[in-house]
């Protein structure tokens, strides 16, 4: 009878956390999840302990917290939040002096290596899975320097791989798209209704012709990070979606779904920029994904080191982007219609 492995998951209460440690969940017989979390108490945690997770607590400022998670490890799911760091108190006292985006940047790299410190330990550990995103200011030479939420985390991946050789001989990559839920009603980028052409409008810095890898986070990333584990070699960096979707493919779909209007309207730079607390971080992201490709495959060098989804042994099958548009309520985006 085969030995049961054991998956720590960091990040177990969020959007690929969660995905990952439910996918594991269904396969009882071959694995135990331990699922890592700062609050235990939560709804969320609690949820996962029902459904048969260990549930854990562990800051990302401590390695000694790390390690005591990560002990008997035979595989390691870490994802760091430049998000959650921005929301930080100390990451926010920071930035008084060096700007929340830097800030943030600092304090996700320095839980990066944290990470990593702890899991380099671990005798048990065979795989070790790192999400993570494309390093936008040396896949650009410097041209876009403001994309701090990818810097921060390619930053950990170069940590990992020129100062812990035997961790990163255990280390794959994966590359999780563009969230279906960041175009959701009531999410950031949320179509905003236009009252005088009547219609809701999804805005961004790039055409409306531009390639978009969607994912279905919740649903997909714990299927591509299954593949990862067990059925894969160390050494991918996996670009993780369901599928491929331009904006203006996207409205017209929600206009098909829901009987209303809906367009693309594309702002130039500088106006995302001066209508963002976050300046050009997110429209230097829209340039990136259309100058140099969405993972950056339009690099050239840089391209060939990426794995596809049709290249995995076992295809991962995701929700189609319309079916998840279909299933949500749009009536909030013309609610002051």
């Amino acid at each position: 009878m085969a030995t049961t492995k054991t998956i720590v998951v960091l990040g177990a209460t969020g959007n690929q956390g969660g995905s990952v440690v439910r996918t594991f969940l269904k396969d009882p017989s071959q694995w135990r999840v331990r699922a890592v979390t700062r609050k235990p108490s939560s709804a969320a945690a609690v949820e996962l302990s029902k459904l048969g997770a260990e549930v854990v607590s562990a800051s990302l400022d401590s390695v000694t917290d790390l390690q005591a998670a990560f002990a008997d490890a035979n595989a390691i799911f870490a994802v760091t939040d430049f998000w959650g760091a921005v929301q930080d108190p100390k990451v926010q006292q920071d930035a008084a002096t060096k700007g929340i985006q830097l800030a943030a940047r600092d304090t996700e790299e320095s839980w990066g290596h944290n990470i990593a410190a702890a899991a380099a330990g671990i005798t048990t550990l065979e795989r070790f899975v790192f999400s993570t995103l494309p390093g936008v200011s040396d896949l650009t030479q410097g041209r876009l320097k403001n994309v701090y939420h990818y810097d921060g985390k390619a930053n950990i991946v170069k940590h990992i791989q020129s100062s812990l050789p035997e961790l990163w001989s255990k280390t794959s990559l994966i590359f999780v798209g563009h969230y279906n839920s960041n175009i959701g009603p009531g999410s950031f980028f949320a179509p905003a209704y236009n009252k005088e052409k009547d219609q809701a409008e999804l805005e961004g810095a790039t055409a409306g012709d531009v390639n978009v890898a969607f994912i279905d986070a919740p649903g997909s990333t714990g299927l591509f990070v299954k593949a990862l584990v067990v059925d894969e070699p160390a050494g991918l960096a996996l670009a993780a979606f369901d599928e491929w979707q331009t904006r203006q493919e996207t409205v017209e779909a929600l206009t098909r779904i829901t009987g209303r209007k809906f367009a693309y309207v594309q702002k130039s730079v500088e106006e995302m920029a001066a209508a963002s607390p976050f300046g050009l971080e997110i429209p230097e992201t829209f340039v990136f994904t259309d100058e140099y490709g969405f993972f950056g495959e339009k690099v050239e060098g840089w391209k060939d080191s990426l794995t596809w989804p049709s290249q995995l042994k076992n295809k991962v099958e995701g929700v189609s982007l319309e079916k998840w548009l279909s299933e949500q309520d749009w009536t909030s985006v013309f609610a002051k219609a």
